[in-house]
Parts: structure tokens; C-alpha cells; sequence
């Protein structure tokens, strides 16, 4: 089988999981660049939520040669480990923010994008697992 009939089959399921791994990727390179500075002192380990973010993008990469019928799980699960790290990371920048004080630092902006970014990757992995991955209903399993 070639890579055109390959993806020729691919239903629009997979095609949200596909879309979700790029923007994951392109979030872990935002994260990776920034996290030094954007989040709070005391969380300055974003290589975490990158690596968490990074995950995704395997996963889907080999879902792609072996078709398997709730292939959007696996997705939603992993973005919502990456969520609840974000999260875990963010607080003391939210307070901050909201009790007008600079103690632990962090920049408050890029902490919700990171969290807004994340969030909507687990919508489009969830909004994946209502759809088809395939277009013939062939799996592995």
C-alpha cells in the first residue's frame, strides 16, 4: 500500500487527532522557548508539559500505519495529562496576577495560553473520538 492510498482513507477523525498533534507540536515549541521566563520561579521545569506535549505526536505518528478503531483515545488521555501539568505549574503566576503582587513571578499571559492551548487540544482529541478514523471501517482492532 502507498502513502496516497494510505491517507485517502483516512476518515475526518483522524484527521482532527493529525491537526491536534501538529498544534501539539507547535505548543511544545512555544513551551520549550518560553517556559524559562513565563511560568512561576518555583515551576521553571516546562521541559515537562513539552515532553508531555510531544508524546501526542508519537502516537499518532504510528496510529497513522496501524488503523485502530478508538485511536482518538490514547490522544485524550496524554492532552489531558499535559493539562492537569500546565495547571499544576500555574497557579502561583494566577495568583499573582489577581492580587496585584510580582512575589513568585512568572508572566500571567503566556501561563493562559498555555492553559487555553492545551485545553483546545484536548476538546479536538475528544471532538476526534466522535468521528471515524477510517473511511472503509477496516481496524487491527
Amino acid at each position: 500500500m502507498n502513502f496516497k492510498e494510505l491517507f485517502k482513507n483516512k476518515g475526518v477523525g483522524y484527521w482532527i487527532c493529525t491537526g491536534a498533534a501538529v498544534l501539539s507540536l507547535v505548543m511544545a515549541i512555544v513551551v520549550f522557548a518560553t517556559s524559562g521566563t513565563a511560568l512561576p520561579g518555583v515551576h521553571t521545569d516546562g521541559y515537562v508539559i513539552g515532553i508531555v506535549l510531544l508524546i501526542p505526536i508519537i502516537v499518532q505518528a504510528v496510529l497513522t500505519f496501524f488503523p485502530v478503531r478508538f485511536a482518538a483515545l490514547p490522544s485524550v488521555l496524554l492532552y489531558s495529562v499535559a493539562l492537569g501539568t500546565v495547571i499544576l505549574r500555574i497557579p502561583e503566576a494566577v495568583a499573582d496576577y489577581f492580587n496585584k503582587v510580582a512575589y513568585q513571578g512568572g508572566n500571567f499571559g503566556m501561563c493562559m495560553f498555555y492553559f487555553a492551548g492545551v485545553l483546545a487540544l484536548v476538546a479536538a482529541s475528544v471532538a476526534g473520538c466522535f468521528f471515524e478514523q477510517n473511511k472503509d471501517g477496516k481496524y487491527l482492532i
